[in-house]
């Protein structure tokens, strides 16, 4: 059985009971008030995974005292919290919701944190979407960081799955219907979506032929008490699906989660194997038994036919739950690896930008607080790196006046078998290059998740281009024999959306006052030495992602054994890669043995654990 991914929003739900709804202006005293945990895309991934599938949530989180206890309410309930990342530029989302006595709610959200989910999160769970059979989306993250997640979903063969809630105040995008094999709407969604009305069986059907119109493959339309329907491509006649005989004189006392728990369950019994018209009645049941039980996060599963009780999140697991998720201890081990083993006093250091460098500047701190180090300066990628360091007391000054960087410290977003990495995802690439070239000694600095066999396929190329003529530079990185096929487009807003007006209209600019192009393949590259040469003499880029392995540099792989680090003397011989491949790997074997077979990578990735790189391009 294959997994679920859902890739959404993470919420603190806020929830007050009141008699009824206040009028404009009007103050009511309420009856109860909840601190629960939701968001659309939280609660369908807790339905999916306590109804028995393996589930990831691809999310993000604030740096604060709700976004702890979320993490540790999904690790709580048996969701995999890998791809779960913090920011500490926005608070956790929550959500504001007033529940009456029948059962109905009317709900405010503050995005917060979901509203930086970025299409380059979408990239990083890469792995999660290979080993998943269900992709869930919904639309309390950005437009664009969902069109990302169907494109990877479409790509890794998946089922693909649209939640368009909550209601869309502006028409989609032609391109994201063609993404989706389900598209799930209610009745308001549907008529938003359409402009037709829905108040009988017969208009819901005529609207969701409509949405099919589009490019979707299969409309669920949910009916609320009435159930859903099944609308499907072709001349298929449409499916109406009640609520079951036993579920419809259940008193309903909110239908906060009952949409999400519908999703869910679908989500669970697809993945399950069975046709979406066989799944259907189960996620019926799970929305109905969902509506009569109160707000929040659907929970427990039973171990046969679908059926959910109260959630459970124990103060205790609160209380010891550690804040961050597997992924960021392994960059977080990366980083203090890098500062411990290589920093000395007195030397001048390179940081780059993202996570593990924000970790790398913290163990900086702590050294240096602790008279473990001394006299150490730091030379930033960027101008949020700069004010981290700033913030940490960690002096800054300026490449420009010092002959060399002892060590410089990145990251990377993709390594492939060879040790060529893909960096720039946060848009510092200039100056990262810059760095490398000035620094006696370049550390790489990646957890696990970052290896693949063949750079191209797994994360976007970024190219840093000139403003002036930008889309002719695109057009020109298209047409580049080395990366045709390809899908080169610009970037609005922090992350490569491709989306121009989707999600922000404001193009990303770097701190160099250039733009960026994300290059999106759905084949690995062919040769990455070949398309890095080709990007470099294109009229119009200023510089490129593509780090072609060299020798100042060793790369540091985080595994949940350690840090691992190898350092070849020479680099191989041109046709040498796959006898370096085993030689590393022999190395590393020993290292590997005793864990689990999930932690050992197809092919040579794992080999890709740690080579020494020097002075190219």
């Amino acid at each position: 059985m294959k997994g679920v991914i859902v890739v959404g929003s993470a919420n603190v739900d806020l929830v007050t009971n009141a008699p009824r709804m206040p009028n404009p202006g009007e103050t009511l005293h309420g009856t109860r008030f909840e601190q629960l945990f939701g968001g659309k895309g939280a609660n369908q991934a807790v339905a999916a995974a306590l109804l028995g599938s393996s589930v990831t949530m691809v999310a993000k989180l604030g740096e604060d005292s709700l976004g702890e206890a979320s993490l540790a309410n999904f690790k709580a309930l048996g969701v995999d919290t890998s791809f779960i990342s913090t920011t500490p530029d926005a608070a956790s989302g929550v959500a504001a919701i007033v529940v009456d006595s029948s059962g109905q709610n009317e709900i405010v959200i503050v995005a917060g944190a979901n509203g930086l989910l970025s299409a380059m999160d979408v990239a990083a769970a890469a792995p999660a979407f290979e080993r998943s059979g269900v992709l869930l989306t919904q639309l309390e993250v950005p437009l664009a960081t969902t069109i990302a997640a169907l494109r990877a979903g479409r790509r890794a063969g998946l089922v693909t799955v649209f939640n368009s809630a909550p209601a869309p105040s502006e028409p989609l995008p032609d391109e994201l219907y063609m993404l989706c094999d389900i598209i799930c709407p209610n009745e308001t969604e549907t008529a938003l979506l359409t402009g037709m009305p829905t108040n009988t069986l017969e208009q819901c059907e005529a609207a969701a032929r409509a949405i099919i119109k589009k490019g979707a493959k299969s409309v669920v339309l949910t009916l609320g008490e009435r159930g859903c329907m099944l609308v499907r491509e072709g001349n298929v006649p449409a499916l109406h699906v009640p609520v079951p005989e036993d579920m419809r004189d259940i008193k309903v006392l909110d239908t906060t989660g009952a949409g999400d728990g519908f999703l869910g369950g679908l989500a669970h019994l697809v993945a399950s194997g069975l046709p979406l018209v066989d799944a259907l009645p189960g996620a019926v049941r799970v929305a109905s038994i969902s509506a009569a039980a109160s707000a929040g996060a659907p929970a427990r599963a039973s171990s046969t036919a679908p059926s959910l009780v109260e959630p459970n999140s124990p103060g205790g697991l609160l209380k010891d739950a550690s804040v961050l998720s597997e992924s960021q201890r392994l960059k977080r081990a990366a980083a203090y690896h890098a500062i411990d083993t290589y920093v000395q006093s007195g030397m001048l250091v390179g940081i780059g930008t993202g996570d593990t460098a924000e970790y790398a500047i913290q163990r900086l701190k702590e050294r240096l607080a602790s008279g473990a180090l001394e006299r150490v300066s730091a030379v930033p990628s960027s101008a949020k790196t700069e004010r981290k360091l700033r913030e940490k007391g960690v002096p800054c000054v300026s490449s420009e006046t010092q002959p060399a960087i002892a060590v410089a410290i990145g990251s990377a977003d993709a390594v492939d078998a060879e040790g060529n990495v893909i960096k720039g995802g946060k848009g510092a690439l200039l100056r990262e290059k810059l760095l490398r070239d000035q620094a006696t000694r370049y550390i790489v600095a990646v957890d696990e998740a970052k290896l693949c066999s063949k750079l191209g396929a797994s994360y976007p190329i970024p190219v840093e281009v000139a403003p002036f003529y930008a889309q002719r530079t695109v057009r020109s990185i298209m047409a580049l024999p080395s990366l045709h096929p390809c899908d080169a487009q610009l970037r609005f807003g922090d992350s490569p959306t491709g989306m121009p007006g989707v999600g922000s209209i404001t193009p990303f600019v770097t701190d160099n006052g250039n733009l960026i192009v994300d290059i999106f393949r759905t084949t690995p590259l062919k040769d990455v030495a070949a398309a890095a040469a080709e990007l470099k003499a294109t009229v119009g880029v200023v510089e490129h992602g593509l780090f072609v392995r060299g020798a100042n540099s060793v790369l540091l792989v985080s595994t949940p054994a350690g840090v691992s680090t190898v350092a070849p003397n020479a680099p191989p011989e041109p046709s040498g890669a796959a006898q370096l491949a085993a030689q590393l790997m022999h190395q590393l074997m020993g290292q590997l043995e005793g864990l689990q077979p999930k932690w050992l990578l197809a092919g040579t990735a794992v080999a890709v654990l740690v080579l020494a790189v020097r002075r190219h391009l």
